[in-house]
């Protein structure tokens, strides 16, 4: 009896040895999660208003982990596009201010224009506005620890965002 124990002692030590356990296995590059980028233009504000709001659809909706960043097209240096992050705030001589800022849902992005003096006489902060807005996957803003997410160019650059891949919508 006590070489039968054995034998199935040592059998049952031997097949359980043979077991590993692959399960631990961590993903460090996801290929089918990207980045999307898309370019809003010829946006106009009112003039009449303290606060403007535009609002952009998102379609198909985010999910709630993303992050979603937004840049104003503020100029042209030598050639290049100037993309202001936002939020942003314009403050003038005379002590007046103006602000852009955002807020974002799953299904929609909305963009601000908030100032404290009349707009009428401002046409280059209330038309023809042109915005970016990035949406960043969750896991893909986890996995990039030292993005300065104020410069556009550092952004696409680390999320291997390029020009061609900018979709252009009209409100």
């Amino acid at each position: 009896m006590k070489k039968i124990l054995l034998l199935f002692t040592v059998a049952g030590l031997l097949t359980l040895t043979g077991c590993n356990n692959d399960d631990d296995v961590v993903v460090t590059e996801d290929n089918d999660t990207i980045a999307e980028n898309f370019e809003v233009s010829n946006v106009d504000f009112s003039t009449n208003n303290v606060v403007n709001s535009i609002v952009i659809p998102l379609n198909p909706e985010i999910f709630s982990s993303d992050m979603v960043l937004v840049y104003r097209l503020s100029g042209v240096d030598a050639g290049n596009d100037v993309w202001e992050p936002l939020p942003t705030t314009y403050n003038f001589n005379d002590g007046a201010s103006l602000s852009y800022y955002f807020d974002f849902s799953i299904d929609k992005v909305v963009v601000y224009l908030e100032s404290d003096f009349n707009l009428a006489g401002e046409p280059g902060f209330t038309q023809d506005q042109v915005f970016r807005v990035l949406i960043i996957p969750a896991y893909l803003s986890a996995s990039k620890k030292a993005v300065n997410f104020k410069d556009y160019d550092a952004v696409v650059k680390a999320y291997g965002i390029e020009e061609k891949d900018i979709k252009k919508i009209s409100l």
